[in-house]
């Protein structure tokens, strides 16, 4: 037994299963989106500091001490 099925309606299918499983998967798609870019920025965050200067503790602390 074989089934056929064609290009164009395999996509269609793909896309709705894909789409379905958004919608029903809201949150935890969002939550995955949203660790992907906090951990693309953290690691811009770190080659940018590899070439700044370096700073002492205490200066760190002060910085936070002042923001709080």
């Amino acid at each position: 037994m074989s089934i056929s099925v064609e290009r164009e309606e395999l996509k269609g299918i793909i896309k709705e299963s894909v789409s379905e499983l958004f919608e029903q998967n809201r949150e935890l798609f969002a939550g995955i989106i949203e660790e992907v870019i906090e951990d693309k920025l953290f690691m811009d965050a770190m080659k940018a500091g590899e070439s700044s200067e370096l700073v002492s503790r205490d200066v760190i602390f002060a910085a936070l001490k002042n923001e709080g």
